[in-house]
């Protein structure tokens, strides 16, 4: 097939999808200059990492997560502050 080309994996990902759009795997391996056992690992590749684009949206970041708790906390020591402020306010007068 020639020299050995290293494809980016925008390349790679446009290859499989045109390959399975076109369904013919044979004519665009030609088009690309790759094996067809290439396509292939491509192919695999892509299918078995398919589920991390579900799975990460389940996962929450702690990180993340940790932020929020800390804001939720100080948003509620706002508010009890403010009623204390307001409570010495009428005593005061």
């Amino acid at each position: 097939m020639g020299k050995h080309k290293k494809r980016s994996p925008e390349e790679k990902l446009e290859i499989v999808l045109e390959a399975l759009q076109n369904d013919n795997i044979s004519e665009t391996c030609r088009k690309y200059g790759i094996y067809e056992n290439q396509f292939y690992q491509w192919k695999k590749r892509l299918l078995n990492s398919a589920d991390k684009v579900y799975r990460n949206r389940k996962k929450k970041d702690p990180e993340k997560e940790k932020l929020k708790d800390e804001n939720k906390r100080l948003k509620q020591t706002i508010v009890e502050q403010t009623c204390e402020l307001q409570i010495l306010k009428k005593n005061d007068k």
